[in-house]
C-alpha cells in the first residue's frame, strides 16, 4: 500500500508494493523511564511452506510484569517489525502481524513452536518454529547496545477523534538542560519504531546518534504495529501528517524541549513537509529521499530501472506502461467520485484477460489458484483508501509552504526516488516558497537508505552499514549550525 517508493521484484509488486509514516496522536501523555531489561529473549527459525526464506523470531518476556514483546524479521522484503496483540499463557502463543492479515496460534515445548500460521483470508500453513542460539547475522555492527549514555523513556499517547492509541520511545540526554527535540518519521511501509528492514534498525541508530548528540528523539509504531492500536491499511498519508502533528505538540510541550524538527525518510519526507506547512511551530526539516513528485511521475521515475532489472521486453514495457495510465485514470474517477471501485476491477480483470499466459507470469499472475489469490490482493491493494488519496494528490504545494530551514539529502544509486529530478524540484519549490533557508546534498554512491548498497542476499549484509556514517555526520553537523545561528523563523 504505502510502499509505492521501493521497486518490488514483480510487476504487481512494483506497481502496487507489498503490504507490511506516522506517529501518535495527542492528549494525555504516560511516560515511564526504562530500568536495565530483567528477564529472557529466546530466538526461534521456521521456514513456512513452499518459502526460501526463514522467519526469525525474538520473544522478549520479562520478570517485572511488563507485557512480553515479540519480533519478527526475515531474509525477504519487508517481513520486520514487531508483532501485535501478543498473547503467551503458559505454554500457548498467539501474536497477530496485522498490517500482513497475518495470524499465529499455537504451543511451546521445551525447542520449539508448532502452529497454525494464516494469511487470511486465503492461505494457512502448520509452522513449526525450532528454539535456535542467537543468529549471528540478528544484531548488525551498528545496532547500539546499553548501557546507553542518555535517558529511555517508553511513552504512550491515547488517541482523540479518529486518532488511535499509539506507542513510541523518547531517547533524551542525562543532563539537565534545555534541548531540541526531532520527530523521526519513517517511509515505504507500516514499520515499528526501529524502522526495521531485513535484520536493519535504521531508526534505532538514528536515535541513537542524534541522542548522543544532544537531541531529544522520538520514533514510534506505525499505527496498528505493535504497541499502535489502529488500522494502518485503512490509512491515508493525510492521517499521517495528522499524527506527526499531534506529536510535535507532544513534544512541545516537554519542559526540556526548545525547538522541535522532524526527520523524515521517503514517504515520511512527504509527511514532514505536510506538517511543517500547515505548522509554523516546526523549526527544521530533515528529508531522505523524499518524493516531491505526484505518485504517477514517481512510477514513471522507476519504469526504466524496473525493466531493466526485470529484463522487461520493449512489448511488455509497452503494456506496463499502458496499464498504469490507464489504472490512474480509473483511481482519479473514483477519488473524484466520478465512478465506483467496480469500474476498477472491470478494467483490470478485463486487462488480464487479453494477457497472454507468458505475460501474465511476467507480471506476477499465472492463470493458477494462486495467481487468482495475487489478483484480489492486487485489487484491494490498488483501491485502498491510500491509493485513492494518493491518485490526486500533488505535494508541491506542500513543499513550497514550507517556511523553516531545510537539509534536502538524495543517493545516487537509489532507483526509489531519483536524485536528480527530484532535488532539481524541490530545490524549485523551496526557492519559488517560503523556506528561508535550505541545503540538498546527493550522495552519488549510496542508495535508498543512505548508505552504500549491498545484496541483501549476501553472506556480508547484516555486517554492512545501517546507515552511513557521513549521512549521519552531514545531518549533525547541518543540525549544529541552524542550532546556533539566529532563530530565522
Amino acid at each position: 500500500m504505502k510502499n509505492f517508493f521501493n521497486p518490488c521484484k514483480t510487476f504487481a509488486a512494483a506497481i502496487i508494493g507489498i503490504l507490511l509514516a506516522t506517529f501518535f496522536c495527542g492528549c494525555s501523555e504516560r511516560s515511564v523511564i526504562l530500568a536495565p531489561a530483567t528477564g529472557s529473549t529466546t530466538f526461534w527459525e521456521g521456514h513456512l511452506e513452499k518459502d526460501r526464506f526463514p522467519l526469525h523470531f525474538y520473544l522478549q518476556t520479562a520478570t517485572d510484569g511488563k507485557q512480553p514483546k515479540m519480533h519478527v524479521t526475515a531474509s525477504r522484503p519487508r517481513w520486520a517489525g514487531p508483532v501485535d496483540h501478543l498473547k503467551l499463557s503458559g505454554n500457548q502463543l498467539s501474536f497477530r502481524i496485522s498490517t500482513r492479515n497475518v495470524s499465529f496460534s499455537g504451543t511451546i515445548a521445551s525447542n520449539t513452536i508448532t502452529g497454525a500460521w494464516n494469511e487470511e483470508p486465503y492461505t494457512s500453513w502448520w509452522l513449526t518454529m525450532n528454539s535456535v542460539a542467537t543468529p549471528a547475522f540478528m544484531f548488525t555492527r551498528q545496532h547500539p547496545w546499553p548501557p546507553f549514555p542518555y535517558l529511555v523513556e517508553e511513552v504512550s499517547i491515547p488517541g482523540t477523534g479518529n486518532r488511535p492509541n499509539l506507542a513510541g520511545t523518547i531517547t533524551r540526554p542525562a543532563g539537565p538542560g534545555s534541548h531540541t527535540a526531532i520527530l523521526l518519521l519513517n517511509g515505504q511501509h507500516a514499520q515499528g519504531r526501529d524502522s526495521e528492514c531485513y535484520f536493519h534498525r535504521p531508526f534505532l541508530v538514528w536515535a541513537d546518534h542524534l541522542t548522543r548528540n544532544g537531541l531529544v528523539v522520538l520514533r514510534g509504531d506505525d499505527r496498528g504495529v505493535g504497541d499502535s492500536e489502529g488500522i494502518f491499511n485503512e490509512a491515508t498519508t493525510a492521517d499521517f501528517a495528522a499524527d506527526a502533528s499531534a506529536c510535535i505538540d507532544f513534544l512541545k510541550r516537554r519542559a526540556e524541549v526548545t525547538k522541535v524538527g522532524i526527520l523524515g525518510h521517503s514517504e515520511g519526507g512527504l509527511v514532514a513537509a505536510m506538517v511543517a506547512s500547515e505548522c509554523r511551530s516546526v523549526d527544521f526539516l530533515v528529508l531522505l529521499a523524499p518524493p516531491v513528485f505526484p505518485i504517477s511521475r514517481v512510477w514513471e521515475q522507476q519504469a526504466p530501472s524496473i525493466n531493466r532489472r526485470k529484463g522487461t521486453n520493449e512489448r511488455q514495457a509497452d503494456l506496463r506502461r499502458k496499464f498504469i495510465a490507464e489504472a490512474w485514470q480509473k483511481l482519479v474517477a473514483i477519488s473524484n467520485g466520478n465512478a465506483g471501485k467496480a469500474v476498477f476491477r472491470e478494467f483490470y480483470t478485463s486487462f488480464l484477460a487479453g494477457l497472454s499466459e507468458e505475460d501474465r507470469v511476467m507480471i506476477g499472475f499465472p492463470p493458477t489458484k494462486e495467481g487468482q489469490i495475487g489478483i484480489e490482493k492486487d485489487l484491494q491493494e490498488w483501491c485502498s483508501p491510500w491509493m485513492l488519496f494518493m491518485a490526486t494528490f500533488d505535494p508541491a504545494a506542500s513543499y513550497r509552504g514550507i517556511s523553516c530551514p531545510v537539509l534536502g539529502i538524495f543517493a545516487g544509486l537509489d532507483e526509489s526516488i531519483l536524485p536528480e529530478p527530484n532535488a532539481v524540484e524541490l530545490e524549485k519549490h523551496l526557492r519559488s516558497g517560503q523556506c528561508p533557508s535550505f541545503k540538498i546534498h546527493t550522495f552519488p554512491d549510496f542508495d535508498h537508505q543512505m548508505r552504500r548498497p549491498v545484496s541483501h542476499a549476501s553472506a556480508t549484509y547484516p555486517l554492512a552499514e545501517t546507515v552511513a556514517t557521513e549521512t549521519l555526520s552531514l545531518v549533525t553537523d547541518w543540525l549544529k549550525s541552524q542550532l546556533q545561528a539566529p532563530d530565522s523563523h
